[in-house]
């Protein structure tokens, strides 16, 4: 009795430390993904900046392509404003350990500008792997209806 109880206590902890563990976006293009769309919540401009590629790329609900640096220095100083946001659907497809895309659908309340909006976007991430380490190259927000 007293070995079971080791045992299941040990296993307790065990599932405990396992569940804690979080996957390195620099290591995992869905989690890459994830931690994009989890600092354009956060208004974390600063890990933004750290995500993407040096060549970053979004295209925006209304077709304006905006680069990063746009991007991190919008979210820092509140001209994009992200209140509620839930991401679903997602499918991660790798291609040679070195490319990937992430698909799915965002569904945001915010601002841009202070122009409200709230939508739901079908949107796509390209990331590659640049010195080792998962990039974000480009974003595609496509409005639903």
């Amino acid at each position: 009795m007293k070995t079971l109880l080791v045992f299941a206590t040990a296993l307790l902890f065990t599932t405990v430390s396992f569940a804690q563990q979080t996957t390195d976006p620099a290591q995992d293009p869905t989690a890459l993904g994830n931690a994009f769309f989890k600092a354009m919540l956060d208004e974390d401009g600063t890990t933004i900046g750290k995500l993407l590629a040096s060549d970053f790329s979004l295209t925006s609900f209304d077709g304006n392509a905006v680069e990063g640096d746009l991007l991190a220095q919008g979210v820092s100083g509140g001209y994009v404003v992200v209140e509620t946001a839930t991401v679903s659907n997602t499918r991660t497809r790798q291609y040679n350990n070195d490319a990937a895309i992430m698909t799915g659908t965002w569904k945001a309340k915010g601002s841009v500008q202070g122009q409200g909006f709230d939508t739901t976007v079908s949107f796509s991430i390209v990331s590659a792997k640049q010195g080792g380490s998962w990039k974000i190259a480009n974003v595609q927000f496509t409005p639903t209806h």
